[in-house]
């Protein structure tokens, strides 16, 4: 069945997301004709047909024709346009598509085809190992043999069906999630995607309202958008109202229910250590990115005290007003001992400047604190170098990172899904992203 499953699902070719695409590589589009631009009756290109294509091809990517259809109704069609065709070209044969891809130079895996159909197109654009996205058909006006074929389709479709999810933020590129997530989906036989979408603060309700016209069962919400997508939501759990940003999202019948499973990845990554929180003393430095998420989730897990470090104490504050036992200090106070966990939420040391700390030593701390940096490029930092040398258990934020995004797969899906097996399968699948 995997051979008639595309890539994308999308009402329409307006619906198709061509940034997202090129950011993925995509410097070609085969688009089929019949039913996927226009209906089969319509001899000429529609105005929104002739705009669409301009607009891929204003994104640097080169478009083409490629139709089983006769010479005429090809030739015709492509007047206006004035596109490299192919007509008759026996799909879903592979050998057409693999003549476009040596035209304009391109390997298939930069090659997108666009059409209606999955027995012809989709199943050829598998044959070619290239990308696919089905487009529902522009007309239900059609012969017999092609509504016989239509019905065969979708018993196919309801069976293969990708389920979607999506990452939006920005920027996005070099995200992680998608090696997460598909990870999970092939360890559990899941028929699912996973795709990156850079959004910008004004195009927010715009891929929202995408998700839920193509679909998408739920996305997750990284930098800068975890507090701005928040007005969108139908419903936000309690944890994510408290901390005040949210980083998943499910859909269910077109409404939006938010979550932020920052804090308690985090929480399972200490349980995962055997890392005691309860009536520990806690030392964070930094007061940006997941720190709210994950003092929140330390104070109800029981923690004695958390003394927050950062250069602007303000920020800080912010975080410690919320909270009985926490203290917002300037990083200059920062001293390495009386604590049993210490934790680096900057970006400090993040590659490429490996060699830098976020704090210059430290001196006087216990080898039983355990430190925490949540980078997990490089694996082992500068400051988790520095733990490690007064003989402490240093770890990166790769399992926050596979906790979060674990907890996410199960609110998606309404089921458990971490064990530990799977988390390090997920582990070495990240190191060889990375």
């Amino acid at each position: 069945m995997k051979r008639f499953m595309p890539n994308i699902y999308v009402n329409c070719i307006e619906d198709i997301d061509i940034k997202m695409l090129k950011a993925q590589g995509i410097r070609v589009f085969i688009l089929d004709i019949d039913n996927t631009l226009v209906p089969t009756s319509t001899k000429e290109p529609t105005k929104s047909v002739i705009d669409w294509i301009e607009k891929v091809k204003n994104e640097g990517i080169k478009v083409c024709l490629v139709s089983n259809n006769s010479k005429k109704r090809v030739m015709g069609f492509n007047k206006k346009l004035n596109l490299f065709v192919i007509y008759r070209a026996f799909k879903p044969l592979k050998r057409k598509f693999q003549l476009v891809a040596k035209k304009y130079g391109v390997s298939a895996k930069e090659v997108c085809v666009v059409g209606d159909q999955i027995f012809t197109d989709i199943w050829g654009a598998n044959r070619a190992k290239m990308m696919s996205v089905l487009v529902l058909p522009v007309s239900t006006i059609e012969g017999v043999g092609i509504k016989l074929k239509r019905y065969i389709e979708n018993i196919v479709i309801n069976k293969i069906k990708i389920q979607s999810f999506a990452l939006i933020g920005n920027p996005v590129k070099h995200s992680l999630s998608p090696i997460l997530h598909n990870t999970v989906y092939d360890y559990y036989r899941i028929n699912a995607e996973y795709i990156l979408n850079c959004v910008e603060d004004t195009e927010i309700g715009l891929i929202i309202e995408r998700f839920k016209q193509t679909g998408v069962k739920g996305f997750n919400i990284t930098v800068p958008h975890k507090q701005n997508i928040m007005p969108f939501i139908d419903e936000i759990s309690q944890d994510a109202k408290q901390i005040g940003a949210v980083n998943t999202v499910k859909i269910i019948n077109c409404k939006l229910f938010g979550y932020n499973t920052d804090g308690d990845g985090f929480l399972r990554q200490l349980k995962g250590d055997e890392i005691n929180v309860k009536n520990s003393k806690i030392k964070i430095v930094g007061a940006g990115g997941s720190t709210m998420s994950i003092v929140y989730a330390l104070v109800n897990a029981g923690c004695k005290e958390v003394l927050l470090y950062n250069r602007t104490v303000e920020n800080a504050q912010k975080i410690a007003s919320k909270f009985s036992n926490v203290t917002a200090l300037s990083i200059d106070e920062f001293v390495a001992s009386n604590c049993d966990i210490l934790i680096n939420t900057t970006s400090v040391g993040l590659s490429p400047n490996n060699d830098k700390s976020p704090v210059a030593n430290l001196e006087g701390i216990s080898p039983k604190t355990v430190v925490y940096d949540l980078i997990y490029s490089p694996p082992i930092t500068r400051f988790m170098q520095m733990a490690m040398q007064k003989g402490c258990r240093a770890h990166n934020g790769y399992k926050m990172l596979i906790y979060q995004g674990l907890i996410a797969d199960e609110i998606w899906f309404g089921r458990k899904l971490i064990i530990n097996k799977l988390v390090n399968k997920i582990i070495k699948e990240l190191e060889k992203g990375v």
